[in-house]
């Protein structure tokens, strides 16, 4: 049986012990808090990077020009972005009327993807436009613009880099991948090309949305360097 002594003795010790676990149990607690949030912080900025590289695809798929300013931006290749943008949405064929081989998009359509790309600042211009591989003619009687349906390969593939947020503005740094530069390693994994260029994208909040207020050249991020 231990004496009152002996207890004394051990009191000390364990009272110790007890508060170095009670150190160690709120340390781990904290921690763990912390690569929590940090988890979710990355997987919530790896998703906003996946939504607007979707965004972009229309816009960098054909390698329009740069613009500083939305109002300065070639109108033509604005609309073919737009087109584009309802052709790589999850629309099929069966939603749209289909004459002599070309589908049939309504301009009010394209006018409503133009709004959500480029904003309201600037209002389009409904007109045909081409380039040496494909053209979307507007019939302005019938109101719709007249797109072949087979696609062609995108010149180039957006990856966003960064993000930055500004205020009201979100500055994205946009790697342009060679649509036919990816290979297949010998494992099976998708390699992707060297950027063949960045750009710095602008965007403009518009109540919940963004849109594209510009596109500029820049060089390519610091870190990719390191």
């Amino acid at each position: 049986m231990s004496t009152p002594k002996e207890n004394k003795k051990w009191a000390k010790p364990l009272g110790i012990l007890v508060i170095l676990l009670a150190i160690v149990g709120i340390v781990f607690i904290i921690i763990t808090i912390i690569n929590s949030i940090s988890a979710k912080a990355t997987a919530s900025k790896k998703a906003e990077m996946q939504k607007f590289q979707k965004m972009l695809v229309p816009v960098v798929m054909n390698d329009i020009d740069d613009f500083d300013d939305i109002t300065k931006a070639n109108m033509s290749q604005l609309i073919e972005a737009s087109v584009w943008a309802i052709i790589k949405s999850d629309v099929t064929t069966d939603q749209y009327e289909v004459e002599d081989g070309l589908i049939l998009y309504p301009a009010a359509d394209v006018e409503a993807k133009f709004i959500s790309l480029f904003g309201a600042e600037r209002e389009i211009e409904h007109q045909t436009v081409s380039s040496a591989a494909f053209e979307f003619v507007y019939d302005e009687e019938k109101g719709v613009y007249k797109a072949p349906i087979t696609g062609v390969d995108p010149t180039y593939t957006p990856k966003v880099l960064d993000i930055t947020e500004k205020s009201n503005t979100v500055i994205l740094t946009v790697a342009y991948l060679s649509g036919s530069g990816f290979e297949q390693a010998e494992n099976g994994d998708i390699v992707e090309p060297t950027p063949s260029k960045y750009v710095k994208v602008t965007l403009r909040e518009k109540g919940k949305a963004y849109y594209i207020s510009a596109i500029q050249p820049t060089s390519a991020p610091e870190t990719l360097g390191k």
